[in-house]
């Protein structure tokens, strides 16, 4: 059975733009890692900052 290992980046949504969040995604997919999913982290707490959790998964070897 095949196991997964997991990342978590937060990106900032606020300012004039995104942090770079093209460039995370690309870094990653060097290191091996493929995006799986963006979650909406802004409603966890009031009044937090706007922000988005990159959620990227690689196979791990065995």
């Amino acid at each position: 059975m095949k196991k997964y290992e997991y990342d978590f980046v937060t990106v900032k949504t606020t300012g004039l733009w995104y942090d770079d969040y093209q460039e995370i995604i690309k870094k990653h997919g060097e290191e091996g890692w493929r995006y799986v999913d963006s979650i909406d982290k802004s409603r966890d707490f009031v009044d937090a900052n706007p922000r988005l959790e990159l959620v990227f998964e690689r196979e791990l070897e065995e």
